[in-house]
C-alpha cells in the first residue's frame, strides 16, 4: 500500500514538473512570429498579423480591427498580434474584461 502510495506521489510530482516545464503559449506564439519574419516582410509589410498555436490566423492593417476579429473567432485564448516590419516593436492590446 505504502508503494502504491508513493507512485502515486512520484507521478503527480512528474505531472507537475511536465506542467510548469510547458512554455507560456504567448511565447510560443512570439517565437513563431519571429522563425516568419522574413517570409511576413515580403507578404505583409507594414501590416499586422496574427498568430494562434503557432500558426498565422490573420492580418489587417488594422490591430484593433483584427484583435476584434481574433476575440470574436477564438475567444479568449493567448494568441499573438504583431506589426511586420523591418525594425520591430511590440503593442499590447487589452483584453475585451478590461475594457468597460
Amino acid at each position: 500500500m505504502k508503494a502504491a502510495a508513493a507512485r502515486g506521489l512520484q507521478t503527480d510530482f512528474n505531472t507537475t514538473q511536465a506542467r510548469e516545464a510547458v512554455e507560456d503559449p504567448s511565447q510560443l506564439e512570439r517565437r513563431a512570429f519571429a522563425r516568419q519574419r522574413g517570409q511576413l516582410l515580403r507578404r505583409y509589410p507594414g501590416q499586422y498579423v496574427a498568430f494562434y498555436r503557432c500558426r498565422l490566423v490573420g492580418h489587417n492593417l488594422n490591430d484593433e480591427i483584427l484583435a476584434q476579429r481574433m476575440f470574436q473567432k477564438y475567444g479568449d485564448v493567448p494568441f499573438y498580434i504583431g506589426r511586420v516590419e523591418q525594425a520591430p516593436t511590440a503593442c499590447e492590446v487589452p483584453s475585451p474584461e478590461l475594457v468597460r
